[in-house]
This record gives structure tokens, C-alpha cells and sequence, in this order.
């Protein structure tokens, strides 16, 4: 668990927003393998990843802003800190898989899992 006080320079959140692209190519990497079915199949998470993973593609200081005191998305740093990979693109499309309906902005959503962290917290 991070610590509340725990303040995040920009050289982390640099290698968090590596972390999370590396995490999307390995899933694109994963449909390949799989092939246009398994692909098909898994039509609703790839537009969930490519929804989240919009947000990191923001400029550093942008994210840093925009994300900074967000503690789902902060998740990230204990993922890097456990086995230096990001999980929190698949940890967050678990998640949004079980809600009803979502709006498709990238803020929103990163908004949206914030209050969900902070329900379970």
C-alpha cells in the first residue's frame, strides 16, 4: 500500500506511463497469438483498454495533473513496485466489465474508478 503522504515525481510517473503501454501491447500481442476468434471474444475489453489507456497518452505533465491524485490510478506504482509491469489496465477493465453502462472519456472513466476505490477503501 502506498503511503498517503507518498508524492510522485515525474521520472515515476514517466516509467508508470511506459508500464501501461507495455501493458496494452502485450494484450495486443496476446490477440495475435490468439487469433480473430479469441479477438472477437474479446471485442468489449479491447475497447475498455483503449478507452483507459487514451488518458496516459497525455503529455507527463497533463497525466501527472490530470491523475495525480487519483488512487486507482495510482495502483500502478504498486504494480511496478511488486514485478515492474503495470496490471492496472486489466485490474480497471475487470471492474468496468461489471458496470451497466459507462461514458467512453477517459477522465471520466479514470474519475469514475476513483469513487469506486474510495467506496472499497
Amino acid at each position: 500500500m502506498k503511503d498517503e503522504e507518498t508524492t510522485f515525481t515525474e521520472t515515476d510517473w514517466q516509467r508508470a506511463q511506459t508500464a501501461v503501454f507495455n501493458e496494452y501491447d502485450r494484450l495486443i500481442k496476446q490477440l495475435h497469438v490468439e487469433g480473430v476468434d479469441y479477438t472477437i471474444l474479446q471485442a468489449r475489453r479491447i475497447v475498455i483498454y483503449q478507452d483507459l489507456v487514451e488518458e496516459w497518452k497525455h503529455s507527463l505533465t497533463t497525466l501527472m495533473t490530470d491523475l495525480s491524485d487519483n488512487a486507482m490510478a495510482e495502483t500502478v506504482f504498486e504494480d511496478l513496485a511488486a514485478d515492474g509491469q503495470s496490471h492496472i489496465l486489466a485490474r480497471c477493465a475487470k471492474k468496468m466489465e461489471e458496470w451497466p453502462d459507462y461514458i467512453p472519456s477517459p477522465l471520466t472513466i479514470w474519475l469514475e474508478l476513483e469513487e469506486d476505490a474510495e467506496r472499497e477503501s
